[in-house]
């Protein structure tokens, strides 16, 4: 999410709460009440310090999602061993926190939603220096504990009834979905799947396609540990060029959900 200054668009969780309704990772909840604006107080973020991209996201493991030849090139890769990318850290009594420990990215998250971005793209973005293409977003996760999803999204971009609105691919044991999520808490579900397992605890890869085709109609495609779960095209799809990101709900609202990142990538994919 953003904050009123640019620099600071790094989706605290407090800065989430101000913005978006009570949303849930429940499958059956397209909407949410709302809850008492919260502020969000931080410092200045450092200058943002290069990423090295030299890792195909899909180059240690090709997929069914994504081949390498349809690869073009690595727009971000963070192995999340600290905030070089100004992911953020907070510690929020009531919300949770979000921090880096062991060279891993862990959240002790208790808001209702968590719309990730890396600050260093979201300037770039922010200063028109930056369009994310069409592209895979993945990421490499552990859901240690809680009854919520958690996932990456695609094309984040302004909406006519929120601020904010994007597509989420998250999962949780026994429900995966890919979905037309706002920061005011409101869920499309746009394709869905029961068939999945994800064991609390236990690592899972998660790959995002995101593309348009000839006709102009958005290709989604949701994989888990290399297999695609879930896919769907859109005919009036979000503009291509919005940032992708980490995205998690809880479920029950507000209940303890325990996330740990491993590895957050984006790649430009080739023209069709």
């Amino acid at each position: 999410m953003r904050t009123s200054n640019t620099a600071l668009r790094l989706a605290a969780l407090t800065a989430v709460m101000a913005l978006a309704g009570a949303g849930c990772g429940d499958d059956d909840s397209a909407t949410a009440t709302t809850d008492p604006p919260q502020t969000a107080s931080r410092t200045e973020p450092p200058t943002p310090t290069p990423i090295e991209t030299t890792e195909v996201v899909v180059a240690t493991a090709p997929t069914t999602a994504v081949a390498v030849d349809e690869v073009d090139s690595v727009l971000f890769s963070d192995d999340l061993v600290d905030d070089r990318s100004m992911w953020g850290e907070v510690d929020d009594p009531e919300y949770g926190t979000a921090k880096f420990v062991d060279g891993e990215y862990v959240w002790e998250f208790r808001g209702s939603i968590a719309h990730w971005l890396p600050g260093v793209l979201a300037e770039q973005f922010d200063a028109g220096e930056l369009r994310i293409p069409d592209a895979a977003v993945a990421a490499d996760l552990t859901i240690d504990s809680g009854g919520g999803v958690a996932g990456v999204f695609c094309r984040e971009a302004v909406d006519t009834d929120a601020e904010f609105q994007w597509y989420e691919f998250v999962v949780r044991d026994g429900f995966a979905a890919i979905r037309l999520s706002d920061s005011e808490g409101n869920i499309d579900p746009l394709a869905e799947t029961r068939d999945v397992s994800v064991a609390a605890g236990q690592p899972i890869s998660i790959i995002a396609t995101c593309r348009n085709n000839a006709d102009g109609q958005a290709e989604l495609t949701f994989a888990l540990d290399g297999e695609v779960v879930v896919e769907t095209v859109v005919d009036d799809p979000l503009p291509v060029g919005g940032l992708p990101g980490m995205q998690a709900w809880t479920f029950p609202i507000h209940e303890p959900m325990d996330i740990t990142w491993h590895r957050f990538e984006v790649a430009a994919l080739s023209e069709a």
